[in-house]
């Protein structure tokens, strides 16, 4: 059967949580439930799935928009907030590091740590590039941190931000790492500066977003059959990923500045709600 392995993927998605659930395995969240699920039904194990053709490309859909929405969930209003709040503190109060600068050190620690390793690595014979260990030590999986802090209800807790923006960190700058050993090492010599382009479109889509929602006539739009927020961020979506993808960076590259983006132009709830159903309810189980 041609579609048997996408039949069993959505059925083994579709009971995983479920059977969590009944099983009360309360300390297991459901992704990583879902993973495990993964490994038992793929190569590792049974081996009842094969990688086809529809699998693959629903993967890569799946997780791009997976990289959307953990760009979405960052609340930017929440570090204006914090930015505020220590403006009105004292000089002992002001001397706590904010979400920010606390994020960026730890992701600084666990720069160094990374690089430690992969010297150590090198150094025991098991790796010959430093370099690669070390981006590959240092990514933090969005694919796993984001569902998991959904379902505990913390994501836009002061903590689950904090979580958030360090895998964000880590994600994020391990991309452009990654784009740069492969424009190191390839072929590629002009991609590094070809990513400025990609920035610079992100800062325009941002401009233009602006403009947009400024636009009176096309709240109309918004609702019923014609919902041309939800088009214009797909567009959005597919037009830095294929920009990425031009520029010889990663494609969920891309999609995260697309999240960041539509972040930025503070979209109402509903539209948020919207986005996560489709997300979380479909593509989400085909990027584990």
């Amino acid at each position: 059967m041609e579609f048997l392995s996408l039949v069993i993927v959505v059925l083994a998605a579709f009971l995983t949580p479920i059977i969590v659930n009944r099983l009360n395995i309360n300390f297991l969240p459901v992704v990583v439930a879902e993973i495990l699920m993964g490994i038992v039904i793929g190569n590792s194990f049974l081996n009842i799935v094969e990688r086809d053709s529809i699998l693959n490309i629903l993967s890569t859909l799946g997780f791009i928009f997976l990289m959307f929405l953990s760009g979405l969930e960052i609340d930017f209003k929440a570090f204006k907030k914090d930015k505020r709040a220590r403006q009105g503190q004292n000089d002992d109060e002001s001397s706590i590091p904010g979400h920010l600068n606390l994020a960026l050190t730890v992701f600084a620690f666990i720069m160094i740590i990374s690089v430690l390793l992969a010297y150590v690595f090198k150094w025991l014979g098991l790796v010959d590039d430093v370099l690669l260990m070390v981006i590959i030590i240092s990514t933090i999986s969005l694919g796993v941190v984001v569902p998991t802090l959904k379902e505990m209800n913390i994501m836009r807790t002061t903590i689950g931000q904090f979580i958030l923006l360090v895998a964000v960190l880590a994600d994020l700058v391990t991309m452009i790492l990654l784009t740069v050993y492969g424009a190191i090492n390839g072929q590629g010599g002009s991609t590094i500066w070809l990513i400025g382009i990609l920035v610079v479109f992100t800062a325009i889509s941002y401009i233009l977003g602006v403009q947009f929602k400024r636009m009176s006539f096309l709240q109309k739009l918004m609702d019923g059959t014609t919902q041309i927020g939800i088009r214009a961020v797909f567009a959005l979506i597919i037009l830095l990923v294929a920009l990425a993808e031009g520029v010889g960076a990663e494609n969920i590259l891309g999609a995260f500045l697309a999240g960041v983006v539509v972040s930025l132009l503070n979209p109402d709830e509903e539209m948020v709600e919207k986005l996560d159903s489709f997300g979380y309810g479909s593509l989400f189980l085909f990027s584990l």
